[in-house]
């Protein structure tokens, strides 16, 4: 009565899991094989494709080696092959285009007429040294070069030609033993200038002198009750660089007198900074009141060194000796000095 019960306790597990231990077993090798044969089957479709790509290369392996002139035994010496032959195409690309711009060059040449390899050394010859002169830019020497040959002639050659230091050197001692004459001469000027004026060490010496070492005046100047009127009294200085300092003002006209001397202004300063002083021809035109003289004066005298003249006079003798100290003339005006006649 035991077993049976066991039996039947044992079937019934069996049906509650629903299948047996070998039943389970039977089902799984029944899965391993189906797998199995869907990867034979994957397989067995591979190789009938590589069958029909070797059936493919087999007239293109047959039409290599006709003649024996190549052997090729497997399909990778045939890729290699293949691989060898497209970097073999690059190589011949490049080539061609290196070509193409080798006939553009001769092309060049020979409308040059530098076919033969001797001109062609020789054209080579002078860009590799035109290089070595100036590595940035040849050509541009190279074209230096020929606007050389074309002012000295075509026909020019190497050992007629001088260093440039042998051409210039000549022409540019002379122009500057020149130019140091004219300045020695100007200094000669200046000192004579200097040692003629009154010595008391309150005149500065003219700034314009003349080859005699004399005083040249910058402007004339006419004073008038209602302001100036100032022309230039040297046309030899025309081109003199002090007239740069001058602002603009009119000319033989009647004009403020402090339109004159701000226009002066700079004028006076370069003066002081070279320790000399302009001179101007002074004539008197005021009325019979001398306050409008008297200002006009010390207005003059703040940018110039004046020469009082009489308003018939022509030529000047002699200088007023100005007053004051410092080299200045001094603020407050005195009388009026005596005019030269």
């Amino acid at each position: 009565m035991t077993s049976r019960v066991a039996d039947e306790r044992e079937q019934r597990r069996g049906l509650v899991l629903g299948l047996t231990l070998a039943e389970i077993l039977l089902l799984l090798l029944f899965l391993l094989l189906l797998v199995l044969g869907s990867q034979i089957s994957t397989w067995r479709d591979r190789y009938e494709k590589l069958g029909e790509t070797l059936e493919e290369l087999k007239p293109l392996q047959e039409a290599l080696m006709v003649g024996g002139a190549v052997d090729i035994n497997n399909v990778q010496e045939l890729i290699a092959r293949f691989r060898d032959l497209r970097n073999a195409e690059q190589e011949i690309s490049k080539l061609k285009t290196e070509n193409a711009e080798l006939g553009r060059q001769s092309e060049l040449l020979k409308s040059l007429g530098l076919a033969s390899d001797d001109k062609l050394r020789a054209v080579a010859g002078a860009v590799k040294r035109a290089s070595e002169i100036d590595p940035k830019d040849p050509p541009a020497l190279l074209k230096r070069a020929l606007d050389v040959i074309d002012r000295l002639g075509a026909s020019t050659q190497p050992d007629q030609v001088k260093p440039l230091s042998e051409m210039v050197a000549g022409p540019e001692l002379e122009k500057k033993l020149v130019m140091l004459e004219a300045d020695l001469d100007q200094v000669r000027r200046e000192r004579n200038n200097l040692m003629r004026g009154p010595g008391n060490g309150l005149t500065y010496p003219s700034c314009w002198t003349n080859a005699a070492g004399q005083t040249e005046y910058i402007f004339n100047v006419v004073f008038a009750d209602t302001g100036v009127q100032v022309q230039n009294a040297s046309p030899a200085r025309a081109n003199d660089k002090a007239w740069a300092l001058v602002g603009p003002f009119a000319r033989e006209t009647t004009i403020n007198e402090n339109v004159f001397i701000r226009a002066t202004k700079k004028l006076f300063e370069w003066s002081k900074s070279q320790n000399c002083r302009f001179y101007v021809k002074v004539r008197d035109a005021t009325g019979p009141s001398k306050a409008r003289y008297k200002h006009l004066q010390e207005t003059v005298q703040g940018n110039f060194y004046p020469l009082y003249l009489s308003p018939n006079h022509r030529e000047p003798e002699r200088l007023s000796p100005p007053s004051g100290s410092a080299g200045e003339f001094p603020s407050t005006p005195g009388p009026p000095r005596q005019a030269i006649h």
